[in-house]
């Protein structure tokens, strides 16, 4: 009796799932960044510092995630273009005293900037740090009963903004990753994670598609949303 009701369960759950149609519809979310001026131009000023993970080489590595981080700022322009159709530009006319005061919101800076550039907003790159995180460590036991181990790695490259606009402020972080690659993980040891200057291309291709996502800040979004239907 309980085996006919399962099977009746089963029917019943088809007939109703049957009459069902999965279909595919489409919400737009506004900006996180709503620009006031849309015609305006957009200012990329470099203040940042450099960062990267691990201890290891740290001088090598600083080096390629600095070469990177310059085109990245130089790149800037071209990925809010691109997204949003705005003039972009660089901005290397303040120093470092004027860049910190910046950072506070000082009135007189943002004037000076504004006004130079017709700006309608300026994003300060505070900081930024690239490279490869480690996932995470899987153990594999062999034919012979021995184990092993493998680390799984992400490359990534991360950039922290200050963001200005009229009499507003924002702090924003921008992240873009994927998955990598593996190393073996010997006894007692570390796995020694992948080579900057060996990747260096793919870090750099993580830092455009920072530079595309951190534009995107500005930009609508369009979303799937899934659901039944009669």
């Amino acid at each position: 009796m309980k085996k006919n009701t399962v099977i009746i369960g089963c029917f019943a759950l088809l007939f109703f799932t049957g009459c069902k149609v999965l279909e595919v519809n489409y919400k737009t979310l506004p900006p996180e960044i709503k620009l006031a001026d849309s015609t305006g131009t957009i200012v990329v000023i470099d203040a940042a510092e450099i960062h990267t993970p691990g201890l290891i080489n740290t001088k090598k590595r600083e080096a390629v995630v600095t070469e990177i981080k310059v085109d990245y700022v130089k790149h800037m322009p071209d990925a809010i273009r691109n997204t949003l159709g705005n003039t972009a530009v660089t901005d290397t006319s303040l120093n470092d005293e004027e860049k910190i005061l910046l950072l506070g919101d000082n009135p007189a800076i943002k004037e000076k900037i504004f006004s130079k550039y017709n700006a309608s907003a300026i994003l300060v790159l505070v900081d930024c740090s690239g490279g490869f995180t480690q996932d995470e460590v899987v153990k594999q036991k062999k034919q012979d009963g021995s184990t092993s181990k493998e680390a799984y790695y992400s490359v990534f490259f991360q950039a922290k903004y200050h963001i200005i606009q009229s009499a507003q402020s924002w702090n924003k972080e921008v992240y873009a990753s994927r998955k990598h690659s593996s190393r073996s993980v010997l006894s007692g040891l570390l796995a020694r994670g992948p080579g900057y200057e060996a990747n260096q291309k793919d870090i750099a291709e993580m830092a455009h598609q920072n530079a595309a996502k951190t534009a995107g800040l500005f930009k609508a979004q369009t979303i799937a949303t899934n659901g039944w239907r009669r």
